[in-house]
């Protein structure tokens, strides 16, 4: 997959022309433009010029409430945070995940509902997140992957955190 492709598929399409080809070269280059001394690797590099880069499509914050209003801020009408999910039977974040999910699915279905999915590599404690097509999910996660930047969905990710922690409960 180009990064010309892989970057119109992060961003619904909406990134195109003269900025697309702008943001192209730029991660291209980041491996030999590393601004951060942390960067071990290409991969951490093109993480974060991505992330840079779409600065403009990712919500981002150490925070899930905060991170939420970002995700409501993409949408004209979309629910407040669902703070009660949260204090429910212990099972941490995973509620409000699903409860996401569900929303984003409803969305933009035409193209099959809308998935989140996470940039990790940015060398902080924030969720780099996108919203992108649910059809376009496995692309985008694999065609990231060639590249050495890892990409998942948080709720595929915290559904086997909840999977260990009941498991480490059974007797």
């Amino acid at each position: 997959m180009l990064l010309s492709e892989l970057l119109t598929l992060m961003t619904c399409g909406d990134l195109e022309g003269e900025e697309l080809d702008e943001a192209v070269a730029a991660i291209a280059a980041a491996p030999s433009n590393a601004q951060e001394e942390w960067v071990t690797s290409d991969g951490e590099a093109y993480a974060l010029e991505i992330i840079d880069q779409l600065g403009a499509y990712i919500a981002s914050s150490d925070k899930i409430d905060e991170l939420h209003e970002q995700i409501q801020d993409m949408f004209d009408d979309f629910p407040d945070f669902p703070y009660e999910l949260l204090q429910q039977d212990g099972r941490g974040v995973l509620p409000y995940y699903e409860w996401l999910d569900r929303e984003l699915a409803q969305r933009a279905v035409d193209e099959g509902g809308y998935d989140l999915i996470q940039i990790e590599g940015s060398g902080t404690d924030n969720m780099d997140a996108l919203i992108v097509y649910r059809r376009d999910t496995a692309d985008i996660i694999q065609g990231a992957a060639l590249m050495g930047v890892t990409i998942g969905r948080p709720l595929t990710y915290f559904r086997g955190v909840q999977a260990q922690v009941d498991a480490a409960r059974r007797p």
